[in-house]
């Protein structure tokens, strides 16, 4: 307990500028998911607890690699001046204690909530404006596709989308990549948590993109329906309302019916026997 909580201490002298960093990082709206990753990874510890080894330990030798790694990283980023770089360098620097004290059978039950730490990293700048343009034009369009379908007379022109006499502009913030990064931390955790087959927890994770982009989508068309129906104020209102705190809501009630129709795909072993008798006394 005394070495488990001096090594806590000597990260946390180490690192703290850099957490320093990433705390405002996490101010901005598209990471602002960044407060809850630490706690969450936390509850990832715990709910696999069962899998936590109780024999005594047997530490491996590749721990020392992954803690030399990540030294050597954390080194050259600071002195390039990548503080982000630096900071992603506690991932390797806790996958290695883990190892150097455990060994792979403490691996087996810390690693997911050791790489669930990673969306607490923001993306680098290239990635985020590669991301972006191709998330704007496809919300665009999307967006215009389903105000058609309403009736409305939408037409997309780049990143705008005109209608009978008010323009909307899908601009970067309108993009989808904030509920994009909060949606596959959600479905990533939800991968661990479910008691589900391994087919249906891996049909969850690769729902966040499509979830994502169908919140966003859904938030746009509201817009541009409050646009024509009850004017620019209500929609700026509602558009700033969705963005705020209806859209992960949204996801999460997609995920909810998503894992609900999944979970009546199949029937799991032992409920055969209970339903043929159910379906016997009817």
């Amino acid at each position: 307990m005394v070495a488990a909580l001096a090594v806590v201490a000597i990260l946390g002298v180490v690192y703290w500028p850099s957490m320093r960093i990433l705390l405002r990082v996490w101010e901005q709206p598209d990471y602002s998911h960044g407060y809850l990753v630490p706690a969450f990874a936390a509850f990832l510890l715990w709910v696999r607890r069962d899998m936590m080894p109780r024999e005594r330990w047997t530490g491996s030798r590749w721990g020392v690699v992954l803690l030399v790694l990540s030294g050597v990283l954390y080194l050259t980023a600071g002195i390039l001046g990548f503080n982000l770089i630096i900071a992603f360098s506690i991932i390797p620097c806790l996958a290695g204690i883990v190892l150097m004290l455990g060994g792979w059978p403490m691996m087996r039950w810390a690693w997911p909530a050791i790489f669930f730490l990673g969306f607490m990293i923001p993306l680098p700048q290239s990635l985020e404006t590669m991301a972006r343009v191709p998330l704007q034009r496809l919300a665009a369009i999307a967006s215009t596709y389903l105000l058609q379908t309403f009736g409305l007379p939408a037409v997309a022109y780049g990143n705008v989308i005109q209608l009978t006499d008010y323009p909307i502009n899908v601009a970067e913030a309108c993009s989808g990549l904030r509920m994009l990064m909060t949606s596959t931390a959600l479905t990533f955790g939800l991968f661990f948590l479910l008691q589900r087959p391994l087919w249906e927890r891996l049909v969850v994770l690769l729902s966040a993109v499509p979830i994502a982009l169908a919140v966003n989508v859904i938030r746009i068309a509201a817009t541009g329906l409050c646009h024509e129906y009850l004017g620019q104020e209500v929609a700026d209102h509602v558009f700033h309302m969705l963005a705020g705190w209806m859209m992960m809501p949204m996801a999460v009630g997609l995920l909810w019916l998503e894992i609900s129709i999944l979970s009546r795909l199949t029937i799991e072993p032992g409920e055969g026997p209970a339903l043929a008798g159910a379906l016997a006394a009817k």
